[in-house]
This record gives structure tokens, C-alpha cells and sequence, in this order.
């Protein structure tokens, strides 16, 4: 897709996600770009404020402050109301950054949040920066913007303001579109390692494997300065994706590591494990005695050890001049990444308490979230024969590359069978349940914690029983999808709404949530599912409580007066929790009783039982003849199969019109996973 068709396209979304209102097409842009950088790893967090004053030259759309970085993201947005695509100028960039520039500034003094109403959508960030600025270490300024930037706009550089190092970055619908054009869904990071060595030449390395196909591996010892600087410089984006996530359940700082820092600097190489790294591109010198480039850098184990090497130089001023890394650099193919990147990440981390399993994108709840998504069709809104998928993303870019290689008229059929507002990703997917599971300060810690919490709850209970997540549980998370969706489309119309709506939708479901049980009854997913839409008295209720919401999480105690930080306490939760509100009498009617609703899920629980046997057979079926010799002949290679098993890979292998039973199938992949966790590897894979 070009540019213009993809503008078009964009456009039309965020037309549609705004529910047609002019007015809110700029507050759905700028969720939507903020939502991205989350994803990209580039952000951890946002809140959304839409502050301006235009006559003072201020502008602040959203922002984050990370607590244990110090590192404060402020984002300006330009959006342009036109059907055609528009230029982003020199002009205009400089115009959009002095306004994040000079609101940081006047919110240095503190007459500035003085004078701002306690209700005006700016006042929260600008208290923030008052009281919080001895803690801010790092100013990233943000332009979103959906007009295409100039060539003749150049880089700004990093420079310091007030004192605080200030960095420039500009998000453009170019930009935009050429990473989710691209097969990986990222931007590259290309990281120059000239300019980390005293010479000027690269870092030394031994190659340590280089073999004959596309995979080579290399060692070599990591300044500490240079860990940092990198971290520094490319945050979380330099984590991989599971790695980001074991961070969330592992605390902050790893007191060990940042002590050894302090107190025995030369002893670091001797005491750490290094770290693992996986890289798409290495560059080297002629001789391959040094390191010249890197292309997407990722850190597969060692997440916490870079973690606590950057907060010790930022927040304990740490001298790391004597501080060594060991690492271990394993150069894979991109087309390659997806496979072999979790397996590395899974036996790198097998020491952590939390399965690492229970994060992977190809975790079996993932796959099977993934394939009902690709075969179960949603009834019509409407009631008429056109009928979608809710295409669920398990993996950054899945929507993207399914149409990468489409004609035109084959992608308008997939965008009519799989519309763009009906995928949702992994992040979503835990905003949505943990938001009706009533863990509301939980979801408002933002997506990437929000997700950790989530994840670990999953894989205990695949774990327990892995039925339960079925047809009927795919359609009941639908029907919370949808109830979200109202509320986010609803809550900007109404008039109390003064702003942190993410906040107020996490609390009004949870509360509804809660105040359903109470009664012993339960949304009545189902219809939602039928209907694809929600009932009037549904939305009816919903509004009351979010407007009751709205007011509640704005009175914080004394001694908290940040929103955002109080919606992420327990006490938060509990006070609302408790709030004595009715059921509406039209919505009681509709509501459907919990012994009814746990009868339908054993009943569902049956069916993917019976489902799973079938999915077993045509796994087994689907892998081939010269796949399960080959398991066979490792098996045995090893030692690692029974009589038994043997007889039933014989009988498989013997021909392809020998199918193995529901019971045969189940084994032979319970053989597939013994070999492959003794290292049985398909190169093809």
C-alpha cells in the first residue's frame, strides 16, 4: 500500500473510532500514535490531557514521567482535518516543539500550576514537573503528527534546557507507514560501535561460531558506560519483548549489582553472568577482530543486569569506568527472528520463578486465542448476511503482513471480512479482562505491567485447565471488547468529562463487574456476542457509573494529588469498590444468573475437548511424514522414546494415509516437546 492509499486508510479509522465527531478526530489520533510507541517499546506509558493555549503559545496533548528512570515524555500533536495528504514544514516543527518546550519551562515555576484551575486538563502534568523536578533525569519531547514531514526538515539535536538533557522526536504519517509496512513492524535501530571505543575503531570480539548457514555468534566484553548510553538512548526498545515483560514481576533495581557498581567496580566481570544478545546484522573489520555496526540490537537475558547499570549511573551518579560486561552476540537472519528469538529468551531465562512459556506470543493460549479469531465468524450488527472476524493480533504486524502481499481488490476483501476496528492485540486483550476481573489499579499502571500481571495469571491457569478457554470464552471476551469500546467512543460526548478517561473506564467496568455479583448474576456476554452491540439499558448504566467514577478518582486523599498515580493504589479500588450504587431496573432484567453461565462453560469446556482431539490429528497430519521421521530418528538417537512411542511413530511414518487416533496424536506431541527440549531443532522452522 502507498503512501496516499495508506493516509486514506488512516484516516478513514480514525473517522470511524471517533465516531464520525469532528472533535474528538484529534484526541483519537493521538491515543492511536501513543498507543503505537507503547507497543514499539519507545514509551512506557501515556496520559492523555489535549491542553492548549494557543494565545500563550502552550501545547501539551499527552504525557508520561517514569518514576524509576526519571525520564519525562511530553508529546504535541498536529493534526490536520484533510482529505488530502499535507506537509509537515521546518516551520511548523519548530512552531509545535516551542510549545512542549515553553509548557515544561513555565511549569519549572510554581506560580504556573497555581494559577491553572485544578480542573483544567493541564494542571495534574504541570503540578507534576513542580514537585517532581529534582527527580526528572530526561526531557523526550514528542511530535505526532498525520502529515508527511519534509525533506528538508533536519534532526534536531540533543541539547539541555534548565539544565535537564532534552531530546527531539518526530512521529510523522509517513513514518508511520513505512513501519507497518515492513515485515518486522519496528524500526530498525542501527547502533554505531565506533563510537563506544577508546579508538575509535570498534569493539573487540572473538567470533565464536560462525558455521555455513545464515547464523554466526560472536563474544566480546561490554563497557558499562556503554550499556548505559545505549539504555539510555533506546530504553525498553532494546529488550525483548519477554524480556520487558519479566521485568515487571522482578522489582527495580537489582541491589546486588548496583552495590558491586559502588563498592567493587573491578570485581563486576567476575561476579555477573554477561548478558545474551540477539542482532539481525553484524558488521565487522576485515580481520573480524572488531564490532563496527549493529543492526536491531536485542537483549534476550540480562534485562535486569542493564537495568541496574543505568539507574546506578543516573540516580546513584555510579562511576563505571571499571565496569565490564561479558556478552554473547547471536547474529540471526530476520525472516528468522520470530522462532528463534523466543527460544533463546525461554532457556536464557529459565531461572526466573514465572514460566517463561507463559509469555511467548507462541504460548498455546496465544494460538489458540489466534486460531478461533481466523475461523469464527460475528454475526451481522445490523442483522443482515455480512458476517467479520475479530482478528486477534498475537504477534506485532500479523494484520499488516497478511495483506502485504495482496492485490488491491484482495485487500479490500480482507479489510471487509476483518475490519480494521475489530483487531485487537495481546495488550488489549489484558486491558479487557483484567479491567472485568475488577483489578482496575492493576490496568491503570499502564500496558506493559498491566500485561505482566495478566500473563502470569494466564499461564497458571492454562496450567489448571487449559478447556476453559474455548468458543464461548473467545465470544465472552468479544462481548468485553465491545462494552470497552463503547465507553471509549462515549465518555469524550459527555459533559462532565474533564479528561483521564483511560482511568475511568477501567473503574466503571470493574465496578459494574462488581456490582453484577454481587446479585450472583453476570453480564449476559452472550447477546453481546449476538448482537454485537450493547443494550440501551447497558449503556444506560454504564454512563452513570462512569460519571460517578469520573468524580471519585479526582478526590485523592491529601497527600496524593496526582489522578493517574492514586488510580494505580488498591485503596483507590477499594474506596469505589464500595460505593453504594442500584442496578438500573431495565439492565437487572437482562442480566444472566452465575449458575446458568458456569453450566454453559462446562458444556464449552466438553466441546474443546473433543475440538482438541481433532486439532491434535491435523497437527500431526499437517507436519508430514518426513517431519515425524525425523523426530523419530532423534528420538531414538537419544534414547528418549518408549516402546510404545515407537510403534506409534512407526505406524505414522509407514504411510500418509495412516491417520493416528485422537489419543496417538496427543502423544506424538508429547514426544515433539520432549525432543525439542533436548534440542531437536528443524532448520526449515
Amino acid at each position: 500500500m502507498n503512501l496516499v492509499d495508506y493516509y486514506e486508510e488512516f484516516m478513514q479509522d480514525v473517522i470511524a473510532l471517533s465516531g464520525s465527531e469532528k472533535d474528538f478526530h484529534e484526541t483519537v489520533f493521538t491515543e492511536r500514535l501513543c498507543d503505537f510507541l507503547v507497543d514499539q517499546a519507545i514509551v512506557e506509558d501515556y496520559t492523555y490531557i489535549g491542553y492548549k493555549k494557543v494565545a500563550k503559545g502552550i501545547r501539551i496533548d499527552a504525557w508520561d514521567l517514569n518514576n524509576d528512570t526519571g525520564v519525562l515524555n511530553l508529546f504535541v500533536t498536529d493534526f490536520r482535518y484533510t482529505a488530502q495528504l499535507e506537509i509537515l514544514s521546518s516551520t511548523d516543527v519548530t512552531k509545535l516543539f516551542k510549545r512542549a518546550i515553553k509548557f515544561f519551562t513555565e511549569s519549572l515555576n510554581k506560580k504556573f500550576h497555581f494559577e491553572l484551575e485544578e480542573t483544567t486538563p493541564g494542571f495534574e502534568l504541570a503540578q507534576t514537573i513542580f514537585e517532581k523536578s529534582l527527580l526528572i533525569s530526561k526531557v523526550n519531547f514528542f511530535v505526532l503528527s498525520n502529515a508527511q514531514l519534509s525533506e528538508r526538515v533536519e534532526g534536531i539535536e540533543k541539547n539541555k534546557i534548565k539544565g535537564y538533557p532534552c531530546t527531539y522526536d518526530i512521529w510523522d504519517i509517513s513514518r508511520l507507514h513505512r513501519i507497518e509496512s515492513s515485515k518486522n513492524a519496528r524500526e530498525d535501530i542501527l547502533i554505531d560501535f565506533k563510537k563506544f571505543a577508546v579508538d575509535g575503531t570498534g569493539i573487540p570480539c572473538l567470533p565464536a561460531f560462525t558455521g555455513t548457514g545464515d547464523f554466526a555468534s560472536y563474544l566480546f566484553v561490554m563497557p558499562g558506560k556503554m550499556i548505559a548510553e545505549l539504555y539510555d538512548d533506546y530504553g525498553e526498545r532494546l529488550l525483548e519483548q519477554n524480556v520487558r515483560t519479566f521485568l515487571q514481576f522482578r522489582g527495580n533495581v537489582n541491589k546486588g549489582i548496583r552495590n558491586t557498581i559502588q563498592n567493587e567496580p573491578e570485581m563486576f566481570f567476575a561476579y555477573n553472568n554477561g548478558l545474551s544478545l540477539t542482532a539481525e546484522h553484524v558488521e565487522t573489520d576485515n580481520k573480524r577482530e572488531r564490532i563496527i555496526s549493529v543492526t536491531n540490537l536485542q537483549i534476550v537475558n540480562g534485562g535486569q543486569t542493564t537495568a541496574s547499570i543505568f539507574s546506578a549511573m543516573k540516580n546513584f551518579k555510579a562511576e563505571l569506568s571499571k565496569v565490564y560486561v561479558q556478552v554473547k552476540l547471536t547474529v540471526i537472519p530476520p525472516e528468522k527472528v520470530d522462532a528463534i528469538v523466543p527460544r533463546i529468551s525461554e532457556y536464557a531465562n529459565t531461572q526466573n520463578k514465572v514460566s517463561a512459556a507463559d509469555f511467548f506470543s507462541n504460548h498455546p493460549f496465544h494460538l489458540r486465542i489466534e486460531e478461533i479469531s481466523r475461523r469464527l465468524w460475528a454475526p451481522s450488527p445490523d442483522g443482515g448476511l455480512r458476517e467479520t472476524h475479530w482478528f486477534y493480533e498475537r504477534a506485532r504486524g500479523q494484520y499488516a503482513n497478511a495483506q502485504a502481499k495482496l492485490t488491491p481488490a484482495k485487500i479490500k476483501e480482507f479489510i471487509s471480512k476483518n475490519p480494521r476496528n475489530q483487531m485487537f492485540t495481546k495488550t488489549d486483550l489484558a486491558k479487557f479482562e483484567n479491567s472485568m476481573d475488577m483489578l482496575p489499579n492493576i490496568v491503570s499502571l499502564g500496558a506493559q505491567k498491566n500485561f505482566a500481571r495478566y500473563a502470569g495469571a494466564i499461564g497458571e491457569k492454562w496450567f489448571k485447565n487449559e478447556k476453559q478457554f474455548n468458543e464461548l470464552y473467545f465470544k465472552q471476551l468479544v462481548a468485553k471488547i465491545i462494552i470497552f469500546r463503547f465507553l471509549d467512543n462515549s465518555i469524550m460526548k459527555q459533559n462532565w468529562y474533564g479528561g483521564y478517561k483511560a482511568n475511568i473506564i477501567t473503574y466503571s467496568l470493574a465496578k459494574l463487574a462488581h456490582m453484577v455479583s454481587i446479585i450472583g448474576t453476570n453480564v449476559d456476554y452472550d447477546q453481546i456476542w449476538k448482537d454485537q452491540k450493547l443494550s440501551p439499558a447497558l449503556k444506560m448504566q454504564l454512563l452513570m457509573i462512569a460519571k460517578v467514577v469520573n468524580e471519585q478518582i479526582q478526590n485523592t486523599p491529601s497527600d496524593i494529588t496526582n489522578v493517574t498515580e492514586w488510580c494505580k493504589k488498591e485503596l483507590c479500588w477499594k474506596i469505589i469498590r464500595d460505593l453504594p450504587l442500584s442496578i438500573n431496573d431495565d439492565l437487572i432484567i437482562e442480566l444472566k444468573d452465575i449458575g446458568e453461565i458456569n453450566e454453559n462453560k462446562k458444556g464449552a469446556e466438553k466441546i474443546q475437548k473433543m475440538d482438541n482431539g481433532i486439532f491434535d490429528q491435523k497437527y500431526v497430519l499437517e507436519k508430514g511424514i518426513e517431519y515425524w521421521k525425523l523426530i523419530a530418528q532423534f528420538g531414538l538417537k537419544h534414547s528418549l522414546l518408549s516402546p510404545m512411542e515407537m510403534e506409534i511413530l512407526a505406524f505414522v511414518c509407514k504411510n500418509s494415509s495412516n491417520v493416528p487416533s485422537e489419543k496417538q496424536s496427543q502423544i506424538m506431541k508429547q514426544i515433539e516437546k520432549r525432543v525439542r527440549d533436548e534440542g531437536f531443532f528443524v532448520e526449515s522452522e
